[in-house]
């Protein structure tokens, strides 16, 4: 009990310091309160809303505790992701709730997790294993954009918002990446084998084709992709020579990565890049500067 008065008071002394003058002082004690981690971030944020209620409370120094409080956020962020980026299973939704952070450091994960297990088990109510392929598709497609209401933002397409899952799944909207990430997280957790495909200026996912049923019917195409699926389109199922034109319209080579799926660790990226643009786009250089260095722990 001594240790934890002793640690409340030494606490609350750094938090007086904040406002101190002197900036040897200041860089000390906010040094010393990014090493305490987000355990007294609770602290922090009950001090802001108390002073906030004084009459003469010094705006310079709210601005200094915020600006601690989004550094160890953004610090835990930074930490999480080289945790995933380490790991062996590199779970999709995980990293996609690690990203969330950056923006919503209170996201609840459990609710996230809470409402894609309401969303899955309509689908699995729907689906037997009589179906096909396509009539998987087409049921996914029924739930998702008919019955639980997600469309695409093409209003506010380059919105960060549109690339954090909690947002998505609050709104409800999403771009290309976000609303392929919740079919596809949805599918697999479901055994069906709907994965993402990284093409250039767009994301879709491919179906594939575990059983190699086209190799069966002596259709030699190693790309084993039974057909695409646009998202972004309310589920739209095309096949490989849409996007060869499609890459042909952008003067592009018919590579072949380009029409198979790709690595969680690749859709993490170009959620990032997504990101970049969209805090670019909103004149924010202090977040594009934050999301670069996310995407450094990524490429190492």
């Amino acid at each position: 009990m001594d240790a934890l008065n002793r640690d409340n008071s030494q606490l609350t002394a750094l938090i007086r310091l904040v406002e101190d003058p002197d900036p040897n002082v200041f860089g000390h004690v906010k040094s010393r309160l990014i090493e305490m981690g987000r355990e007294v971030v609770p602290t922090l944020e009950n001090t802001l809303e108390i002073r906030k209620t004084q009459f003469a409370f010094d705006l310079d120094h709210e601005e200094r505790l915020r600006k601690i409080i989004n550094e160890i956020h953004f610090n835990q962020v930074k930490k999480e992701l080289s945790q995933w980026r380490a790991s062996s299973t590199r779970d999709l939704l995980k990293g996609s709730i690690i990203v969330s952070k950056f923006e919503f450091p209170q996201v609840d994960e459990k609710i996230v997790e809470s409402e894609l297990d309401q969303i899955k088990q309509k689908v699995w109510l729907e689906i037997s294993e009589e179906n096909t392929a396509f009539e998987i598709v087409k049921i996914f497609n029924h739930v998702l954009f008919d019955l639980c209401g997600f469309e695409s933002s093409k209003n506010n397409f380059y919105s960060p918002e549109n690339s954090y899952i909690n947002q998505v799944i609050t709104s409800r909207k999403g771009n290309p990446l976000s609303l392929s990430i919740l079919y596809s997280v949805i599918a697999q957790r479901l055994h069906i084998p709907i994965y993402g495909v990284n093409l250039p200026n767009h994301f879709v996912l491919g179906f594939v084709d575990e059983f190699q049923t086209l190799k069966m019917l002596g259709m030699n195409d190693d790309r084993n992709i039974l057909f695409y699926i646009n998202p972004f389109s309310k589920g739209r199922i095309f096949d490989h020579n849409e996007i060869e034109n499609y890459l042909r319209s952008l003067n592009l080579p018919l590579q072949k990565n380009y029409f198979e799926p790709c690595s969680n660790t690749d859709i993490l990226k170009r959620m990032l890049t997504n990101l970049t643009f969209a805090y670019n786009k909103e004149g924010d250089t202090e977040k594009v500067e934050s999301i670069q260095e996310l995407q450094l722990i990524l490429e190492s």
